[in-house]
């Protein structure tokens, strides 16, 4: 992989997450529960389309595609603020997109049939929840950012959320950004070497016929 010096690479990574939950009754209950009853410090309430920042507001917009968003939520995890807007989307499915304060991309939730879940991602479910009971079933895409750089002797990896939040860090030590270049003019070097060799003994070999004649 090559790297350049101090750049920053954002890539966005979309990653198709199964969600199963077992029950219709107990997720929708589930949802409507604030969330600092499960973990200190987060919290979801119901607001209303004035509520939400601009910039907020106008990537769910965007996000709908002109369909009439029904719902918005506030929510507060990780000490940081995010808006979640629902609608129904094309197919009739209920999607959920969550987005930061200042209107970055989080996460889209698209409601999807049992049947549209991979075959070993449904497998797995099954087998935790029991083949007759019902399962609630989402398609999950996150959006996470890539950023590479060079730090003294390493190259530096880190994968965060929009919101900053690091994910994976990674260095790689005593790599530099000419070690593709290098290899690669040694190729071109050797195959140039060679290619002189070649022609240099051919023509040799045909001067020894002439003399010999």
């Amino acid at each position: 992989m090559r790297w350049k010096h101090w750049k920053l690479v954002t890539v966005v990574i979309m990653s198709g997450v199964m969600l199963c939950a077992v029950g219709y009754a107990k997720k929708a209950k589930a949802k409507d529960k604030p969330r600092s009853a499960a973990k200190a410090g987060e919290t979801e309430r119901k607001v209303t389309a004035a509520e939400v920042s601009k910039a907020a507001l106008a990537t769910l917009k965007k996000m709908a595609h002109g369909a009439k968003i029904t719902e918005f939520a506030e929510e507060i995890e990780h000490g940081s603020k995010f808006y979640e807007g629902s609608w129904k989307g094309r197919e009739g499915a209920n999607v959920d997109v969550l987005v930061t304060d200042a209107g970055a991309l989080v996460e889209i939730e698209q409601h999807i049939a049992a049947d549209k879940v991979p075959a070993a991602a449904l497998k797995a479910a099954r087998k935790a929840a029991g083949k007759k009971v019902d399962l609630a079933c989402e398609r999950k895409t996150m959006v996470l950012y890539e950023i590479k750089f060079r730090k003294g002797d390493g190259l530096c990896e880190m994968l965060l959320t929009p919101d900053g939040r690091l994910v994976k860090e990674q260095v790689e030590k005593g790599k530099s950004d000419d070690d593709g270049e290098h290899h690669g003019k040694k190729a071109v070097d050797d195959d140039d070497d060679d290619g002189e060799h070649h022609g240099k003994k051919a023509v040799d070999e045909d001067d020894e016929d002439e003399d010999d004649k």
